[in-house]
């Protein structure tokens, strides 16, 4: 099917604040055919090593990116949530992650070849997507660096301002509390500590008053304090408007 009202709404909500389209770009997306799909839980939506066509926009619901381990480990490398775009690629070829569901997940798929053809037909969002990608890779790089030099205390403090932020883009921010369905085992695999040292860190940072965790509900009680002992800066998620 075409763009319904509902799902072209979506899109232009995904678009940057103060995003105008002309009537060439609107007739574009409206040309493009989506499915708008739902999945339960810790489903597979496309595993690494597959050959993929499709691209996502995330409706509603956590996602979860990752490279799986020729160990059984794996290594969580992003949670997107509403209105972001999973599966934009350099090249053609097979996955170099899997995509999977959290919690329960709606998605609109549309053809990554259909998507790519509007993009060339419209410079003005072929820019706008070149800079959401660019954004995905800025995220990649602050989680590698949680990672690689953040104590742990740190990754957990920049990992729950980042969500903040990216959730509050959708209004799903509300007196610095948002919904989170992850797991001390999936925080961990995200943040390259055990579950056990994932659950001294949110007791640290529930005892210092800074964050709370508790039935799925992020509580954030100190930001500035938090951003300070983060160094979180979040610059880095901005989207800016089309021109």
């Amino acid at each position: 099917m075409t763009f319904s009202a509902q799902t072209f709404q979506f899109f232009l909500q995904s678009l940057p604040v103060g995003a105008e389209l002309n009537s060439a770009e609107i007739a574009s997306i409206q040309s493009l055919s989506v499915a708008q799909k739902y999945y339960p839980p810790h489903t597979l939506i496309t595993g690494q090593g597959e050959f993929e066509h499709r691209l996502f926009f995330i409706n509603s619901g956590w996602g979860c990116i990752y490279r799986d381990l020729a160990n059984g480990d794996r290594q969580i490398i992003d949670f997107p949530v509403r209105g972001e775009l999973v599966g934009m690629r350099s090249a053609e070829g097979p996955n170099y992650n899997s995509f999977a569901s959290v919690a329960d997940v709606s998605v609109f798929e549309v053809s990554a070849k259909a998507f790519y053809a509007m993009l060339e037909q419209s410079p003005r969002l072929s820019s706008y997507f070149m800079r959401v990608a660019s954004r995905q890779r800025s995220i990649i790089i602050e989680h590698l660096t949680n990672c690689g030099r953040r104590s742990a205390l740190a990754r957990a403090a920049h990992l729950f301002l980042e969500f903040a932020s990216r959730l509050d883009a959708f209004g799903a921010l509300s007196d610095n509390s948002y919904e989170c369905p992850l797991t001390q085992y999936e925080l961990a695999d995200a943040l390259g500590l055990t579950p056990i040292h994932v659950n001294r860190m949110l007791r640290e940072l529930r005892e210092r008053k800074l964050v709370s965790f508790r039935n799925g509900i992020v509580k954030i009680h100190d930001w500035y304090e938090l951003a300070g002992l983060s160094n979180f800066d979040p610059d880095y998620l901005a989207l800016r408007t089309l021109s």
